[in-house]
């Protein structure tokens, strides 16, 4: 009889702790954004016959109950601090028996790597031709059907792009394969001649490029897209905020290895309009930092927060003196060098394919952007993996 009465109190509680997590969300209601994920979170949709229907209703439930459940990331937490453990007990096995492997890349969790016995970075190995080529092929089909503009291409060669055990001759096979499938009338390659100026390029535990390799960035940019006379915003100031920036690698893994702390260039501004996903809005929070008002936590996404995190559309419009509308195809990478591109433009208009539809309503279509925007240049901007299509593995909105 006890046996029994346990195994029903079991039952009502097991049935009962899900409904009391989701009234929880009455009380603190919906989150907008992940710090961790650097996204817009979904809200739950409002019901209709229509919608009900055709799905729609049951597809936005499902991804708010994802994302707005109580306790939903202390969770995958737990599951990826028990994959790391499992990773770190195979690796000091692998390294007792051979531990010639700590001179080239060490895996601390699948598909993350420290190279050559640097603890303090996280990386990548680079996507497989053979094995992406055909999303190459196809996510490229977009760009050469747009009509009406000059159309330039600018591919960051990260560690997804390069192997850092072995020389390559050139640019490498993958930038190789994307200036092939991509009919552009310019490409430019950003890339770091080996490890060590990748280390001075890109941040320690995340892939994108840290401030120094974003300046470079937008420079190579507006001499590929206005050519080598155009006058670039010069630099104001290097800041550095006492805080270690543990990017999306640390997040993902929960490796925290990173000791180098967060730092930015700042620029003088012209007066910029800005519209995130059709609404006024703000993109970033660089004058919190500046009067010290910064975030310490120690997985802080402060790539996103003081650059501004990922929408499906930004439309930012220059008061100042300046000719042409560009239209920048790019995902996460053009975070820092959005309100510095706009400087040359009367209008700059920023897409994230990934987010887009979700955030705007309905699908893109370039040649109808190109026509409603009066667009004369496009530019596709960012690493394999916006290249190659994929558009769901990294979830750092």
């Amino acid at each position: 009889m006890k046996r029994r009465n346990l195994l029903q109190w079991v039952l009502m509680i097991g049935c009962a702790l899900p409904v009391l997590l989701l009234a929880l969300i009455l009380f603190r209601g919906q989150l907008d954004v992940s710090d961790q994920e650097n996204r817009t979170l979904a809200h739950f949709p409002e019901l209709s016959v229509s919608s009900f229907v055709s799905g729609e209703f049951q597809d936005g439930l499902e991804d708010a109950l994802g994302d707005q459940y109580p306790y939903g990331e202390t969770v995958k937490n737990w599951i990826l601090s028990a994959r790391n453990s499992v990773y770190e007990t195979e690796m000091s096995m692998l390294l007792k028996l051979r531990p010639e492997a700590g001179l080239t890349y060490r895996e601390i969790m699948a598909g993350y790597y420290h190279f050559a016995e640097d603890e303090h970075r996280i990386v990548e190995k680079p996507r497989i031709l053979k094995e992406i080529q055909q999303n190459i092929d196809a996510n490229a089909v977009m760009f050469n059907d747009a009509q009406g503009v000059r159309k330039y291409i600018y591919f960051i060669r990260n560690s997804r792009a390069q192997d850092f055990s072995r020389a390559e001759v050139g640019h490498g096979t993958l930038y190789a394969a994307v200036t092939e499938a991509y009919h552009a009338d310019g490409s430019a390659c950003f890339e770091a001649s080996d490890y060590h100026e990748f280390c001075q390029l890109f941040y320690q535990t995340d892939h994108h490029w840290n401030h120094r390799g974003a300046d470079r960035g937008y420079r190579e940019i507006i001499a590929l897209l206005l050519g080598s006379n155009e006058a670039t915003v010069p630099i104001e100031k290097e800041w550095t905020f006492d805080t270690v920036f543990n990017g999306s690698y640390a997040r993902q893994t929960k490796t925290l290895c990173a000791d180098e702390k967060f730092t930015v260039y700042s620029y003088p501004g012209d007066k910029i309009k800005i519209q995130l996903n059709g609404k006024k809005g703000q993109y970033g929070h660089r004058s919190l930092y500046e009067k010290d008002r910064y975030p310490t936590d120690e997985l802080r996404n402060h790539y996103a927060y003081y650059y501004g995190g990922d929408y499906g559309e930004i439309i930012l419009e220059n008061d100042a003196e300046a000719d042409g509308s560009l239209l920048v195809i790019a995902d996460s990478y053009s975070n820092p060098i959005n309100l510095l591109l706009a400087h040359h433009f009367h209008r700059t208009c920023i897409i994230d394919l990934r987010y887009y539809e979700q955030d705007m309503g309905r699908p893109f279509d370039v040649n109808e952007y190109i026509r409603e925007h009066d667009i004369d240049t496009l530019l596709m901007l960012g690493d394999i993996v916006l290249f190659g299509g994929e558009r769901t593995a990294e979830g750092e909105r």
